[in-house]
């Protein structure tokens, strides 16, 4: 039996933040129903990181829902 790696299509937002209390709750609201598969933030470099998995959706969206976050300074995409 052999196993076949499975390529799957990942999207990975950046955003500056400035504001920390309660913005991992308000994301995970904000991005319901889109396939979060890793949401992290740091402290120390006032940044979040959100990556979403499929490729059926506009980044766009999602970068302009991050956006509307209290807090957040600027959004990227990659």
């Amino acid at each position: 039996m052999s196993l076949l790696a499975v390529e799957r299509t990942v999207t990975e937002f950046t955003a500056q933040v400035v504001e920390t209390t309660g913005i991992l709750a308000r994301i995970a609201v904000l991005l319901n129903p889109y396939d979060v598969r890793e949401l992290s933030l740091s402290l120390d470099r006032g940044e979040l990181r959100v990556v979403v998995e499929g490729d059926g959706f506009d980044a766009g969206r999602v970068a302009a829902r991050l956006a509307k976050v209290i807090g957040v300074l600027e959004v990227s995409v990659s």
